[in-house]
């Protein structure tokens, strides 16, 4: 009764539990990987496309669904359901966010963010995309081989996505060499933005006590930390006392956030300097300390995680279908003028390469689960495995889950799901990704996201033919099939470090 009779498993702890989340998933335990290791089969027993997860002794009792309808009826304007409390609050240490808001606060930073996600703003991406590029390959000393081996491709796109981040986000310039810039304390700039970017979830955790303890991954975190955040209240400053009035040249969201935010000075609308910070840092994944760098923090972090691990995913299996892979160079080179780089003008021609990207989000989601609460009793109208709707009472405060695993994996939604096809993106009728949530909290950097993986994949695929490092009698499929369960889920779901060979194309522009 306590999930509404919904079939499902049961397990000694939840997964909305410490112990239920922190031990590893097992047919015992549910653990991080629970929605990946379960998705052909979670919700064979249920009569809708719904089903219940159990802790025995520990964690409250779980609603999933794999169904879109249902994800709608959740996310959309005025639903009667709204964030989960505790994780609100485990975002809270960094301070008031566009994502650690319940409904009635969350209008005022969304509306102090939008002014940093503009057209000049995607033109940087798009700019500053090519530049890492070539900065990439002339310093792991690539550019001029005719093939190489890229040992470890989830490093190479997390550090990617991370430079872009930091140079659209906060105006920083990161050199892909860490020997080359200043160093602060003792750390460069690319040290502090990785360390802090990878240990979000210690730094909303731990007390600020412990950073005084002996030992030296702490302190080697804590001063990570504290020099970004200095180096975000020493942006504030300077801005303040050079002026908001010019802005014309400014590009990176924390510049027009400032902008923006000094003109609602006074109002109930803006937003203190440690919100802003908070907001753009969460965009990195990682913060501590004050409400302007929160937003700043949040936005970063969210952005790093979703472009670092989906564009791993896309060049792994692109490697392992060469037809698919071949379609999208085609489109590129259809596109792009001959001797020249592709443009932002060219983002919309390519519908395909976005695609890619689609499909590897749909397949390896990476945030995998969102979870909601009923402010009252209510009705949910689920989808039934016969056809047809079945109405369900949810009542308050019952915790209900979307599980991104099921709804890119459910066949009725996406056929043959287990197949990497971005051909079904440009058919309009196939049923939007829900990744970036849906309705009016849907995610404000999800052009950040397509703008600069279209742009990495634009220029890599038109420069190099990507493979598979197969051992000897491995086939392609033996590959992939491992390489599908090499995952992890830590702040975000992804592969582990894996390797693919680039070779150089004959024609390139």
């Amino acid at each position: 009764s306590s999930v509404s009779f919904v079939p499902g498993l049961t397990f000694p702890a939840s997964a909305y539990s410490i112990p239920g989340a922190m031990l590893p998933s097992s047919e015992w335990n549910p653990g991080m990987l629970f929605g990946w290791r379960w998705r052909d089969r979670f919700y064979n027993d249920s009569p809708m496309e719904m089903a219940s997860q159990i802790g025995l002794l520990n964690g409250e009792p779980i609603l999933y669904a794999n169904s879109p309808e249902v994800a709608k009826q959740l996310l959309g304007n005025k639903a009667p359901f709204d964030k989960l409390k505790e994780s609100v609050q485990s975002l809270s240490p960094f301070g008031p966010n566009v994502f650690a808001t319940m409904s009635a606060e969350w209008p005022r930073h969304q509306t102090a963010m939008s002014p940093g996600f503009n057209g000049r703003l995607y033109s940087s991406v798009w700019t500053e995309t090519k530049k890492t590029y070539y900065d990439f390959l002339t310093t792991e000393k690539w550019e001029n081989e005719r093939e190489f081996i890229m040992p470890d491709v989830t490093a190479v796109t997390s550090k990617f996505a991370l430079y872009l981040i930091a140079k659209c986000g906060f105006g920083i310039d990161l050199s892909w060499n860490e020997d080359v810039g200043e160093r602060i304390r003792g750390m460069s700039l690319p040290e502090c933005f990785e360390i802090t970017s990878s240990s979000v979830l210690i730094l909303s955790f731990l007390s600020h006590w412990t950073y005084s303890l002996p030992i030296p991954a702490l302190r080697r975190l804590y001063n990570a930390s504290n020099i970004l955040e200095t180096i975000f209240k020493g942006i504030i400053d300077k801005r303040r006392v050079e002026g908001f009035g010019n802005t014309s040249e400014d590009k990176d969201i924390f510049s027009l956030l400032l902008a923006a935010n000094e003109l609602e000075k006074g109002s109930k609308g803006a937003l203190s300097d440690r919100e802003l910070v908070s907001n753009v840092f969460l965009l990195l994944l990682a913060g501590h300390g004050s409400s302007t760098l929160l937003n700043v923090f949040l936005l970063l972090l969210a952005g790093h995680e979703t472009t670092s691990k989906s564009l791993a995913a896309t060049l792994g299996e692109l490697a392992c279908n060469p037809e698919v892979q071949q379609h999208a160079y085609d489109e590129i080179m259809s596109v792009i003028k001959e001797g020249s780089d592709p443009t932002l003008d060219d983002f919309e021609k390519l519908p395909f390469v976005q695609g890619c990207f689609q499909e590897a989000l749909r397949m390896y989601p990476t945030a995998h689960v969102l979870m909601r609460r009923p402010v009252e009793d209510t009705v949910l109208q689920v989808p039934s495995r016969q056809g047809g709707v079945v109405p369900l009472s949810v009542p308050s405060g019952q915790v209900v889950a979307l599980d991104f695993f099921g709804i890119g994996y459910n066949a009725r939604v996406y056929k043959d799901p287990k197949s990497f096809n971005p051909a079904r993106w440009l058919d309009p009728a196939t049923e939007p990704l829900l990744n970036f949530s849906y309705g009016p909290r849907v995610c404000i950097g999800k052009k950040f996201a397509v703008v600069e993986v279209t742009g990495v994949l634009a220029l890599l695929l038109r420069d190099y033919k990507v493979e598979p490092i197969l051992k000897d009698g491995q086939t392609i499929a033996d590959w992939h099939a491992a390489w599908v369960e090499n995952v992890e889920a830590v702040i975000g779901f992804g592969h582990k470090r894996f390797p693919l060979k680039f070779t150089r194309r004959s024609v390139r522009a």
